[in-house]
């Protein structure tokens, strides 16, 4: 999950204060079942060294917020591709979806881009989404799969997580109504409100918030970079526009049962990198669930937070990852 209620549509060519600099290179492609499915693309564009990757971003966010890996992409030669989870961005929202049903929207995609074989990276709330891949496409399809700052099941408790978090998770596991209320409420106005405003909200709530030092500092650089802005605040605002309804089902299919078990995956394609001193998905959480994944090796960064592993290790999460293709 995000680790600020905070953010704004865009690209990497924007001022700080100007949302109509950004420009957005989503795409659109229609599913089987005529669902609208929002992505974009970001990395090596010309001449990859790799495989492509799947960016499966936090909650709520949408494809914006690759901006996130781009350049490093970009000078790896890595294609990236970034998704719209049903109900966030340029994607229709799919009733009744479970995280098993988004796999198969995986598939389709690599198939109409012409994409055999890829990996997957997940951050924070995107991190279920791709062990959800890992269960449910071959090897053969997805070779290698990485989840950073992410959640998993409930299950393994959450102590240590933000009372604001833990809440909407409990909330969630009873109404998804309820919570899609509760996040309009706090979170609507994201949509319509100007970059520099959202930017002093966003400075303000990360004083306020339990967040470790280190993220803090990394809030602080994010206002300051138009990209960071494009991949925190865009993200956001682009992806709560279509409303809450899509950031809510997602914190109920997080707080539920998630069908499969941890155990079950073939965690020899799977790498989890975490930060010990993260508040907004505690490490408990990944401690627990590493062993249950056995062949998956563990990246516990101790001194890092929510924020700060994706910000301050980029090149070697990737690497990592496309060491394994």
């Amino acid at each position: 999950m995000e680790p600020e209620a905070l953010a704004t549509a865009g690209s990497s060519q924007s001022t700080p204060t100007n949302q109509n600099a950004w420009k957005d290179p989503v795409e659109t492609f229609t599913l089987k079942d005529g669902r609208i499915l929002g992505y974009a693309r970001y990395g090596a564009q010309t001449d990859p060294k790799t495989l492509p990757i799947f960016y499966l971003n936090g909650t709520p966010g949408c494809h914006l917020e690759a901006l996130l890996v781009d350049q490093v992409a970009e000078r790896l030669g890595i294609p990236v591709i970034s998704t719209d989870r049903p109900g966030f961005g340029r994607s229709t929202f799919h009733v009744g979806r479970t995280l098993l049903s988004w796999p198969q929207d995986i598939i389709e995609l690599a198939d109409y881009l012409d994409i055999p074989k890829f990996g997957v990276l997940g951050l924070s709330g995107g991190g279920p989404y791709a062990l959800a891949c890992v269960h449910a496409i071959p090897r053969e399809r997805l070779v290698a799969a990485t989840v950073v700052s992410g959640i998993y099941p409930v299950s393994l408790g959450t102590a240590g997580m933000m009372w604001q978090t833990r809440l909407l998770l409990w909330v969630a596991s009873y109404s998804t109504w309820l919570v899609e209320k509760l996040i309009g409420m706090t979170m609507g106005r994201v949509t319509h409100t100007e970059i520099k405003d959202l930017i002093k909200m966003m400075e303000a709530q990360a004083a306020m918030l339990p967040q470790p030092e280190i993220d803090k500092e990394c809030m602080k650089k994010i206002a300051k970079d138009d990209i960071l802005i494009g991949a925190y605040i865009g993200s956001m605002k682009e992806a709560l526009r279509p409303g809450a309804k899509g950031a809510a089902w997602e914190f109920g299919l997080f707080s539920t049962d998630w069908g499969f078990k941890l155990e079950d995956l073939d965690s020899s394609r799977l790498e989890i990198w975490h930060g010990g001193l993260d508040v907004n998905v505690p490490v408990g959480m990944p401690d627990k669930a590493s062993p249950l994944l056995p062949n998956a090796p563990y990246q516990r960064m101790d001194v890092d937070g929510h924020v700060s592993v994706i910000m301050r290790h980029t090149e070697d999460i990737l690497s990592n990852l496309i060491r394994r293709f």
